[in-house]
């Protein structure tokens, strides 16, 4: 579709006219590393990069990361600009801890919760979020809304009472887990025989149903997905489809960083059950870009997606995490109109589109957080 086909405008005014709504991004990282700021466009050296001395023995390399993404990491992929050209309203930013950070988890998890502050304070096309109505205001006066997340509860260290405080901080939305075992749950990759949530776990989602803080259930194990559905109160999210949770079996598929890591894609009938499971809660899946091979491969995983949930359960999810991970067509996050643009030419409708790029991560907001 060129950009002078009538279909082609049609997206590209009605991408203007939405509330969007990413659901998950790993901006917080570098910008607490000191690499970055979010006012200022980033630009990183190509897959040639010589890496420095010791990053070989670093956390994201033996999870399976190239030396390249595990220093540069989503750098080149969120900011300000490219927020702005990819008419971003709004972005879900995690607090993350590797390895490296578990030795002190709440000082880490705290200060990158004043970074996201700092970075607001500095830049004024950038305001905190924490009610629909303040993201809903951003897209009007055209700036961009960050919302606080936990990717894990590490950052709590053993005490859920700390809840309350990030909450005051800002944040409205938090997984239990990564892909490892912690206090609370097993996450996906935990270990042969993955096991649900601890009784820390249950408090933990009961406090953020009270709170009114959105339940993540990304990177959750097996056991733990269903038991959160099951006690929770309100409609969660699993705001990115990742290849730890939905790997693509197909053997072809298994070449991503030279076959260390499994490329994402959503399988029927492997998945129907928990996607119905997710979409009978009133929730809403985030559909990912990180790790797949172009952008028709994410539309055939939001089609997916769209046949088993509907369309009032599925939304963006975006998670680019390097270059060398990077969609064709979807490279950072200011290419995210030529998504919209797909899906209009694949014949989705426009009530099905705008749904899918935020409102139905709205209405869930709205129900959890309250007015």
């Amino acid at each position: 579709m060129s950009a002078d086909d009538p279909r082609a405008r049609g997206a590209a005014e009605l991408h203007r006219r939405a509330i969007v709504v990413d659901g998950h991004s790993d901006i917080l990282i570098p910008v607490t590393e000191g690499k970055m700021s979010l006012g200022r466009r980033v630009e990183v050296p190509g897959l040639d990069w010589e890496a420095p001395p010791g990053l070989e023995s670093g956390p994201l390399v033996r999870f399976g990361m190239g030396a390249h993404t595990a220093w540069f990491g989503c750098m080149g992929q969120y900011d300000l600009p490219r927020w702005r050209e990819g008419g971003v309203t709004a972005q879900l930013c995690a607090i993350y801890l590797d390895d490296d950070w578990l030795a002190d988890p709440l000082r880490r998890g705290l200060e990158m919760v004043w970074n996201l502050h700092d970075q607001i304070e500095r830049n004024e096309g950038l305001v905190m979020a924490t009610t629909v109505r303040e993201i809903r205001e951003a897209g009007h006066a055209k700036k961009v809304a960050l919302v606080l997340a936990f990717e894990g509860c590490e950052a709590l260290g053993t005490d859920p009472r700390f809840l309350d405080l990030y909450y005051r901080l800002g944040l409205r939305s938090a997984s239990l887990t990564h892909t490892r075992r912690n206090i609370y749950a097993d996450g996906c990759w935990a270990a042969e025989r993955r096991g649900g949530l601890t009784a820390l776990g249950r408090e933990v989602v009961r406090r953020m149903d009270r709170l009114g803080i959105v339940i993540d259930l990304v990177h959750i194990g097996e056991a733990g997905f269903a038991e959160i559905l099951e006690i929770a109160d309100n409609p969660v999210i699993l705001s990115h489809t990742t290849p730890t949770m939905f790997p693509d079996t197909a053997p072809e598929a298994q070449d991503l960083l030279g076959g260390r890591l499994p490329r994402p894609r959503l399988e029927l009938p492997r998945d129907r059950s928990a996607l119905e499971a997710l979409a009978a809660n009133g929730g809403v899946l985030g559909l990912i870009h990180v790790a797949h091979r172009d952008l028709e491969s994410v539309v055939r995983d939001i089609e997916t997606a769209l046949e088993t949930m509907g369309p009032d359960h599925i939304g963006l999810g975006s998670d680019h995490y390097g270059k060398e991970l990077a969609p064709a067509g979807l490279e950072d996050i200011s290419k995210l109109p030529r998504l919209t643009e797909a899906l209009a030419a694949r014949g989705h409708s426009d009530e099905m589109i705008v749904k899918f790029l935020g409102e139905n991560y709205l209405r869930v907001f709205e129900e959890v957080w309250g007015e």
